[in-house]
């Protein structure tokens, strides 16, 4: 049973990485909801858990998500849901989760910045605060890092049923 847990987990980041794509937003529920299913799951296992491990990498990767935030440079719903994965992961899967978010976060950066220099190239006599490309300070592009999140967070998790969590 407890390994349905993880699996409702990763549906429900699914569901973030959408609404993230469409709207640009992580609905907080969605965090609140994969935070209460590692509490049952931490709760009903017969797999041995480091929580204290697990408590110390999600806040670890809060702390530094917070300074990018604070800079402006990813969103709180991204915040949010990223320490929430991580809590999942902890000390076994979370490198795996950093590494597999990273490299899936930068190609979906370069699928959304590279259109947007070929627009600015096709475009140049055009004034670019008309179409939205730039604003006063440059670029606007948005990256949606949900996806990312779910996709890093999908592979750490459905290793969870087979080897524990760390």
């Amino acid at each position: 049973m407890t390994s349905f847990y993880p699996f409702l987990a990763i549906i429900l980041l699914w569901l973030a990485a959408y609404t993230d794509m469409t709207r640009r937003l992580i609905r907080n529920w969605v965090s609140l909801a994969v935070l209460l299913l590692f509490i049952l799951y931490a709760t009903f296992t017969s797999v041995p858990l480091d929580i204290m491990g697990h408590i110390l990498w999600a806040g670890t990767l809060f702390g530094l998500m917070l300074v990018g935030f604070a800079l402006g440079k990813i969103g709180g719903g991204d915040v949010k849901l990223a320490t929430v994965v991580m809590l999942w992961a902890g000390p076994g899967a979370g490198p795996e989760f950093l590494v597999i978010t990273a490299l899936c976060g930068g190609l979906l950066a370069l699928f959304i910045v590279i259109p947007i220099l070929r627009m600015i190239h096709e475009w140049a006599s055009s004034p670019f605060l008309k179409y939205g490309l730039m604003t006063e300070e440059g670029l606007s592009p948005s990256v949606p890092y949900g996806v990312a999140i779910a996709a890093g967070g999908t592979v750490a998790l459905s290793r969870i049923p087979l080897q524990g969590m760390g």
